[in-house]
């Protein structure tokens, strides 16, 4: 048997060797803020990608990455990330460098894409876990994406835009609460949709994979 002074040294050793590791594990569990796409991107695939064809879950994942650039430019300190205001944002600064189908194909997948952050975001292993506020339903996502193509139209139509046009645009494309594709489509098609730039070989096979869709791919 040890001597009582041995033991209770050799027990406040024992205590502070645990406290370090159970410390170290923590900083372990906690990732940098220039992390935080990536481990959400990582996550969204692991759990969703399998259950999608490549073209959607392409298609979901770059809006992702596009959706999660604005929200972190808010900040580290911005500790509420708001659905519908990040998501206005994020579809008026892609616009028109995606074909119409790319709206389409998001859609069909927003709610389920929604159900994922509203899960994962909080979950995210930051100092400081975020609160995912402001969730949208999926009448107000066809909303916004109807706005955002009548936006889209004008724009690439390069004429002047009065207050009104906008609104009775999407008035033709939203309605009963849902974006009406063959309106959407007989606008667009006819203005035509030139790939930008000159992106790497997976983007052009994705965007070109959008443009074969049609009007029948988006009857849910």
């Amino acid at each position: 048997m040890s001597r009582p002074g041995n033991y209770g040294k050799s027990s406040r050793l024992k205590q502070l060797r645990q406290l370090k590791r159970r410390k170290q594990r923590q900083a372990g569990n906690v990732i940098d803020w220039q992390q935080v796409e990536d481990f959400l991107l990582g996550r969204y695939h692991l759990t969703q990608g399998s259950k999608r064809s490549p073209l959607v879950d392409a298609t979901v994942q770059r809006f992702f990455s596009e959706w999660l650039t604005t929200v972190l430019a808010q900040g580290e300190s911005q500790v509420q990330w708001d659905i519908a205001s990040t998501t206005a944002t994020t579809l008026k600064r892609i616009g028109n460098q995606v074909p119409w189908q790319f709206y389409g194909v998001l859609l069909g997948q927003v709610m389920n894409w929604q159900k994922f952050l509203l899960r994962e975001g909080p979950a995210v292993p930051l100092t400081t876990r975020r609160q995912i506020v402001k969730p949208l339903t999926a009448t107000a996502y066809a909303a916004l994406v109807a706005d955002q193509l009548a936006v889209n139209l004008l724009t690439v139509m390069a004429t002047p835009i009065t207050p009104e046009q906008p609104e009775r645009l999407t008035q033709s494309f939203f309605h009963d609460g849902q974006v009406q594709w063959p309106a959407v489509d007989a606008l667009f098609s006819p203005l035509g949709y030139q790939i930008q730039g000159t992106p790497d070989d997976t983007t052009r096979e994705w965007l070109n994979g959008l443009l074969a869709l049609t009007v029948a791919d988006f009857h849910h």
